[in-house]
């Protein structure tokens, strides 16, 4: 295996063992035995637990502007880039009942010592995300509380969908955040997939 494959594969493991036990729960020795290599071989990627979080949370960023956006950002409708929002958090349905939302989870977890505003930085893009194709169609200030909002829900529904082991909570609040944006927008916004 080459270099950066070695490297794509510990960042992934990172991903799904921070999101499973927690970021403080996990070692670097965890990463490095779940990525079936030793300790040492890790460092030669990350010499530090700090320097693998951000490369974690740089990846779940590329991965969530690739899933929101592709490459057309500002080229799609505010109803269709909203409507892709509510399909990913849909398509993560199993995964937060499972283990809850990866990016709040983190960001709650890291926010309690005050760390690494990276991954609050990362929650809050999603909301941004939200505002800026908002205000495309509404005044900035309500956009930005709409987008508030809409990112409470959907973070209210990761956490209910945990607590009730039910994946049909995301599914319900996702359809009702449609809803609740075509009454906001005067336009249908559709939920791919």
């Amino acid at each position: 295996m080459n270099t950066q494959s070695n490297r794509e594969r510990v960042i992934d493991v990172a991903m799904h063992l921070f999101q499973q036990r927690g970021f403080g729960q996990t070692s670097l020795s965890d990463v490095a035995q779940d990525a079936g290599m030793l300790k040492g071989n890790l460092a030669y990627y990350f010499k530090t637990k700090s320097e693998l979080l951000q490369a974690v949370l740089q990846t779940r960023q590329a991965a969530l502007i690739q899933a929101l956006s592709g490459n057309e950002s500002d080229l799609v409708e505010p109803e269709e880039a909203l409507g892709r929002l509510l399909a990913y958090v849909r398509n993560q349905a199993s995964d937060l009942v499972q283990w809850g939302c990866p990016v709040g989870s983190l960001a709650t977890e890291l926010g309690k010592g005050g760390a690494a505003p990276e991954a609050a930085a990362l929650l809050t893009s999603i909301e941004a995300f939200a505002a800026h194709h908002l205000a495309r169609r509404l005044p900035e200030h309500q956009a930005r509380l709409c987008a508030e909002h809409l990112l409470a829900v959907l973070q209210g529904a990761a956490v209910l969908a945990q607590a009730h082991r039910d994946a049909a909570v995301v599914h319900r609040q996702v359809d009702a955040a449609a809803d609740w944006l075509q009454a906001v927008l005067g336009r249908p916004v559709q939920v791919p997939g």
